[in-house]
């Protein structure tokens, strides 16, 4: 199923200064793995291992990754968005 990633400004000069991109994943590990292979500079910073990294949060169609499963169906879902964290005072 194809998903769209929606790339935040701060990311998207590793996105190739898209603001889309297009990936295939049914679940959560082909969501790695498909950022991995096919966008690897963006991988670079979104991913941690095979896990998603500390510096970003990623939802699925509004729901935070870190409470789904492994294998949660993404069949049905549109859109995954990426949202760097933020710190300062």
């Amino acid at each position: 199923m194809s998903l769209t990633i929606r790339i935040p400004a701060p990311l998207r000069e590793r996105a190739g200064g898209a603001r889309t991109l297009p990936i295939d994943a049914t679940t959560l590990a082909d969501l790695r793995r498909g950022l991995a292979d096919r966008y690897p500079e963006l991988a670079a910073v979104v991913l941690d291992g095979d896990a998603f990294g500390p510096a970003v949060s990623v939802f699925v169609d509004g729901e935070d990754v870190r409470f789904l499963p492994e294998d949660a169906d993404l069949r049905s879902a549109r859109l995954v968005e990426l949202l760097p964290a933020m710190s300062g005072g």
